[in-house]
């Protein structure tokens, strides 16, 4: 029997990735003509926030488009979203220097496209360094200016809008189809982006973490943009969350602009000290060169500190009320109703849908029941140990009989790409929590224990967590046990001690290499049940 072609990204998260990305596109190709006048600092500001939204929804739809297009299209993407960010950080500064300089009753200087003249750096830097800001900010619209003659002229906008496929007719059914496959995957990009965000938690307390806290705000723009992209598919679409994680985004932005004004500043003064003044220059000179610049840095450093209390506050808040563990479950569980599948269908016909994905693999489908077999016995076996109900069962069952299917895509890291094609398979009717949890136990059905998913796995309860390892502890063993795909193991009956589980087999032929590959992929097994596995 041959072997069945491999699937084609199915249509539902194409036709969904255009309905996110097209608006991203028309807001990109709208501001251009006022980027390049250059009469509004606002149009810079509009282009540089719709672009950097496209470059972060475009990858979590790159399996739609060929993958040469794709990789194209990200690079003259970050190319003008560079541009723009340069331009616009200095549009920023620009502003706040003129509203500095106001405050401080010195004459703001009007912009120059020359170098600036030597008065103003023995009468303020602060003049003079907003002189050269300005003279910068003419050098950087010509680099916007190529940016968008080289985005043009290579068609990228309307390349991606070409690829794009359009949308069916609006309805019910047709709408489920629009989101078929999706929630899971958009689960599970969300919580490795949520764990992106996580890791930098040791620092929110260390005020001197600055390269941490940039980090941080990066970390919470992706989320956020994240979020943004998948929020049709939840109640409200996640309007609290990510006005929560914008909130977030914008102190750490404040503080990170101060950040680079005291490093400016600090360089400036060390720089001004070291300065040499010719004979004939009053004693004082160096003094009155130095005193506005740091002026400057007082001023920045002390609304940094207070950025910083407020980023601290608003941080232990959203800690303090759950925040993150109720976007945790709104992601799992806060899908809106229109895009879920109907009511679980009979335990038969939702197994059915298992044994089916498991086609599309079918020389490891055999193999595949023979594992589920062998995981329920132990499942059953040991019931004693893990005290899991019938339901956790089933997703082992379940999980055991496709953990092979990412072998359709070659035998190197098989066991991750099967994990994948669980999540983005939309033919399954179990719940969004329990597709993931069947997903994350068979991709750890081999290779090291040591990485946990940074995505679904972050988003589960701690519960949860332990049942995937419970369940993935069991699938290795009894995937071990039919290591050379022969069925040479039909049954086993195991024994519970203190310190040790005997498992004695029943077998046929030479069984030595799979007790041999049990025993080494039972690591997880002696991690989770505090006992070593001994196949006698």
């Amino acid at each position: 029997m041959p072997a069945p072609e491999p699937r084609v990204p199915v249509l539902g998260p194409c036709v969904f990735g255009a309905g996110r990305l097209l608006p991203l596109i028309d807001v990109t190709s709208k501001e251009i003509t006022g980027v390049r006048a250059d009469d509004d600092i606002e149009h810079i500001h509009r282009m540089r926030v719709a672009s950097r939204r496209l470059r972060a929804a475009l990858p979590l739809f790159s399996s739609c488009f060929p993958e040469k297009d794709f990789h194209h299209w990200m690079h003259e993407i970050k190319s003008v979203t560079r541009a723009l960010g340069e331009a616009r950080d200095t549009d920023v500064q620009i502003a706040f220097l003129k509203k500095y300089l106001k405050a401080q009753a010195v004459p703001v200087p009007a912009d120059m496209t020359g170098p600036a003249p030597a008065q103003s750096y023995a009468g303020d830097p602060i003049a003079a360094l907003l002189s050269r800001l300005q003279k910068r900010r003419g050098l950087l619209q010509q680099q916007v200016i190529s940016a968008l003659d080289e985005l043009e002229e290579t068609q990228v906008l309307s390349g991606i809008q070409a690829a794009c496929p359009v949308p069916a007719a609006a309805g019910r059914g047709r709408r489920r189809a629009r989101y078929f496959g999706m929630l899971p995957v958009a689960a599970d990009r969300i919580g490795r982006r949520l764990a992106g965000l996580d890791r930098f938690e040791p620092f929110v307390h260390n005020p001197d973490a600055v390269f941490e806290h940039h980090a941080m705000r990066i970390a919470a723009k992706k989320l956020r943009y994240t979020l943004e992209t998948y929020a049709p598919l939840y109640r409200r679409e996640l309007g609290k969350p990510i006005a929560r994680i914008k909130r977030l985004q914008d102190l750490l932005g404040d503080i990170h602009d101060c950040d680079v004004w005291i490093e400016q500043m600090t360089l400036a003064i060390i720089k001004q000290r070291a300065h040499r003044y010719p004979k004939g220059d009053l004693p004082g000179a160096a003094v009155s060169a130095v005193a506005p610049l740091r002026r400057l840095l007082v001023n920045r450093e002390r609304c940094r500190a207070r950025l910083y209390r407020q980023f601290v506050r608003y941080w232990d808040a959203l800690v303090r009320t759950g925040f993150w563990d109720e976007l945790r479950l709104t992601v799992l569980e806060g899908q809106r109703t229109a895009v879920c599948h109907q009511p679980s269908h009979s335990v038969k016909e939702e197994r059915a849908a298992f044994v089916q994905l498991a086609t599309m693999a079918p020389e490891h489908a055999a193999h595949g029941r023979t594992v589920a077999a062998l995981s329920l016995r132990l499942f059953d076996e040991l019931a004693p140990l893990h005290g899991l109900d019938f339901r956790d069962r089933a997703l082992l069952d379940y999980a055991a009989t496709i953990h092979d299917i990412g072998w359709l895509m070659g035998q190197v890291g098989h066991q991750k790409k099967s994990a994948e094609l669980i999540l983005s398979c939309g033919d399954l009717t179990v719940p969004v929590r329990e597709q993931g949890i069947i997903a994350l136990v068979a991709g750890l059905h081999g290779g090291s224990t040591r990485s946990r998913p940074t995505g679904f796995w972050l988003l589960l309860s701690p519960a949860d967590q332990k049942r995937v390892r419970i369940l993935a502890a069991l699938l290795r063993v009894a995937d071990g046990l039919d290591y050379l795909h022969a069925a040479s193991v039909t049954d086993l009956h195991c024994t519970i001690g203190g310190t040790e589980v005997q498992c004695v087999i029943t077998f046929t032929g030479d069984v030595t290499t799979e007790k041999a590959r049990a025993i080494k992929k039972s690591d997880l097994f002696a991690d989770v049940f505090k006992r070593t596995l001994v196949i006698p």
